[in-house]
């Protein structure tokens, strides 16, 4: 590399998507303007991939995660049996956690905890997903490929909209555990940012809503709920862009519902 403005090792780490946001963003700019920096990039993925291709696969095998998860779920304190409590207004709003319309979705998709724990939850997941380079278990950017691909895993079909032509790529699915439960975790993308969606069967009695975006870690996330189902949204994008993914997610996944036309 002949530029001067950066090292080698922060662009590997850009490349491993192991950058804080700050510094994502500014190798995005950085990376439009200097072709050094683009070459080099270039370089690095083209190593990355004839690693992966040359290298023996090491693909955990379906026993070892459902081990894994298994024993996900036993530590867990809470129950495992989903409730949806009346709305406990003080505790949703001292978490900034509650719709306007009075139904919080910041308690834990189980239906217990605190409103900060499912939001940890959410975090940790999303991270997790990203350092174990285990972001699907189904990768396809057809929605009629992953959506079926539910099907005898959980005891719901999410739905799975098409927003490639939105901006928001899919990139596939996997089965997760939130608040004591599976849930559905349906990923797409922006650029080189991943956006993890969490949903699972949500109360009959609300339509198409969002609740306040809210900032971890670093991360952006946003709630809400369509086609009756509640979600989470995660994702190092920036907040816009990310409310507006909310906005398009829920207009593909229920188009002439009640606030999501």
């Amino acid at each position: 590399m002949t530029c001067a403005q950066a090292s080698e090792i922060e662009l590997s780490g850009y490349n491993d998507r192991e950058l804080p946001p700050e510094r994502r963003r500014w190798w995005e700019q950085h990376l439009g303007q200097c072709p050094a920096c683009r070459a080099e990039m270039a370089r690095l993925r083209a190593l990355g991939a004839a690693l992966k291709r040359d290298m023996p696969p090491r693909e955990p095998s379906s026993a070892f995660r459902d081990e894994l998860r298994r024993r996900l779920r036993a530590e867990r304190p809470e129950p495992t049996r989903v409730r949806f409590p009346l709305p406990r207004w003080g505790a949703a709003l001292a978490a900034g956690l509650v719709f306007a319309v009075g139904f919080g979705l910041g308690h834990q998709a189980g239906g217990t905890g605190a409103g900060d724990t499912v939001v940890n939850q959410v975090v940790a997941g999303h991270v997790r997903s990203l350092e174990a380079d285990h972001l699907v278990d189904v990768a396809s950017s057809e929605h009629h490929v992953v959506k079926p691909w539910f099907a005898g895993k959980l005891d719901f079909s999410p739905p799975v909209p098409d927003l490639a032509t939105e901006g928001f790529p899919l990139v596939g699915g996997r089965v997760d555990y939130l608040g004591g439960r599976q849930v559905a975790a349906l990923v797409y993308e922006r650029g080189p940012h991943h956006i993890n969606l969490l949903l699972w069967p949500g109360p009959s009695s609300l339509r198409c809503v969002r609740g306040p975006s809210l900032v971890r870690q670093g991360f952006n996330l946003a709630q809400g709920q369509a086609a009756g189902m509640q979600f989470w949204a995660v994702s190092d994008l920036n907040r816009q862009e990310l409310e507006q993914f909310v906005t398009r997610w829920q207009h593909g996944a229920a188009p002439g519902e009640e606030g999501c036309a």
